[in-house]
């Protein structure tokens, strides 16, 4: 964590700086999904400062596990971002949330987690750099 940058506060969850992570209890700890990448890449593409939601493009043939595509909406200060990830692997604005609200929905979506976020950034870098660079 301090290697990338980062930093924490412990209160009722763990806050590393804008991403709430409930501390549960050893039942729901173990249950919990692993978050199984330590790739460079792919963990510099999930950095980002303040409250995140994901969303995968889904449709005919894209189903929630191999989207089209992932949007998210980024909320810092007050302010509202909306970035997809490109080919060119990083975050580009984007309008397809605020167009989907105004009924330009030929595409559909669903939230996502980090975790699935992170598989889809992981397969996207692995297609184009090849396996080398999700290796950490």
């Amino acid at each position: 964590m301090y290697e990338r940058g980062g930093g924490y506060f412990l209160e009722e969850d763990l806050d590393l700086n804008g991403v709430m992570i409930w501390l549960g209890n050893v039942e729901s700890n173990a249950s919990a999904t692993p978050f199984l990448t330590l790739a460079a890449a792919t963990l510099d593409a999930l950095d980002a400062e303040g409250r995140i939601t994901s969303y995968a493009k889904v449709g005919e043939g894209y189903p929630r596990h191999n989207p089209r595509g992932i949007i998210r909406r980024r909320i810092d200060e007050g302010q509202t971002y909306d970035e997809a990830f490109s080919r060119h692997l990083r975050w580009e604005p984007t309008e397809y949330l605020r167009l989907y609200d105004l009924g330009h929905n030929e595409v559909d979506h669903v939230k996502i987690t980090e975790i699935e976020a992170a598989a889809f950034i992981e397969s996207v870098t692995t297609k184009i750099l090849g396996s080398s660079a999700v290796t950490p």
